[in-house]
């Protein structure tokens, strides 16, 4: 059985192919290296006597659980994509009906994961700063406007009629104020610990920021990356091999990035623990069982990060 294929569709097809499997080879590769990491983290976490170690387990869980979801729609929607193009060249109407509707409802389980996993990983940076900073309540105003703004877009994106890069955008800005409020809470102390120990236990704090502004960079390269491919606006195989790659990146790195803090803080190299602030004469913290299993800082002026 012949077919008559018209050469507009066969590029549209061809390439709606390529960039259903470019994403889902980098999605595969990509949640192979985090399932590596999400069992390491676990262990860690659990057979070692962390700080928060119960808020790590639920996020940690959590974001296995939306890194799954994204691979598994990832497949479906490339192996569902490649029939819907079978059914529309052989003209079977009730396939292609079907498997329209399949494929749509795939988009929009996407899109939600999308969201979720993002406010996720907002929420987590949040309360990582919201610790670093004493749990000062003032402190989550700005970047808790700007995570419900960027989630708000998300989610009346098409109401508003706005370019599908402003949450990106939003997002981006969000990691950075996160960022430079935690790093520059660090660097505040380290100074005050200066005074009291000396140059050398300032290294301590110089670890923790190198942490912080990598795991930073790392995210907002991720989305300048997912920004610029949606931004290209000539056509490819590069390129739409390109997008593939950089959707299968934002999906997956999303929950990559916080799990290396996790394995970090589970390993010791760095954790929330309790110091008196910086006076001559020291005494030691008392915590409550509870503050101890929860990490929470019981001094406003005394969280800190140890590096060891």
């Amino acid at each position: 059985m012949s077919y008559v294929i018209d050469a507009a569709f066969l590029s549209l097809a061809s390439r709606s192919i390529l960039y259903g499997l470019s994403e889902t080879f980098t999605v595969l590769v990509l949640y192979t290296v985090y399932v590596v990491l999400f069992l390491f983290s676990l262990y860690t976490i659990v057979h070692r006597n962390s700080n928060g170690r119960r808020f790590m387990l639920v996020t940690s869980s959590g974001m296995f659980l939306l890194a799954t979801s994204d691979m598994l729609i990832s497949v479906l929607q490339t192996a569902i994509n490649i029939s819907l193009i079978k059914a529309i060249v052989q003209s079977d109407t009730v396939a292609t009906e079907r498997l329209s509707r399949v494929y749509d409802n795939l988009g929009a389980a996407y899109d939600l994961r999308l969201i979720t996993n993002n406010l996720l990983t907002d929420l987590l940076f949040l309360y990582r700063c919201y610790v670093i900073w004493g749990s000062q309540r003032t402190v989550l105003i700005l970047p808790g406007a700007f995570i419900f703004t960027t989630c708000s877009f998300n989610d009346f994106l098409e109401v508003l009629i706005i370019d599908v890069r402003v949450p990106y955008i939003m997002a981006g800005a969000t990691n950075v104020i996160l960022m430079c409020l935690t790093a520059g809470r660090i660097w505040y102390m380290s100074r005050e610990a200066r005074n009291v120990h000396g140059k050398a236990f300032r290294r301590r704090y110089h670890t923790a920021i190198a942490m912080i502004l990598e795991s930073g960079a790392l995210y907002c390269l991720v989305l300048l990356l997912y920004i610029i491919s949606i931004s290209l606006v000539w056509e490819s195989d590069a390129v739409t091999v390109f997008r593939g790659v950089c959707n299968g990146l934002l999906g997956q790195m999303i929950n990559i990035i916080p799990t290396l803090i996790f394995v970090r803080v589970g390993m010791g190299h760095c954790q929330w623990i309790q110091e008196s602030p910086p006076v001559e004469i020291r005494s030691p913290p008392v915590r409550t069982p509870k503050l101890q299993e929860e990490g929470f800082p019981e001094d406003v002026c005394s969280e800190v990060i140890e590096i060891k």
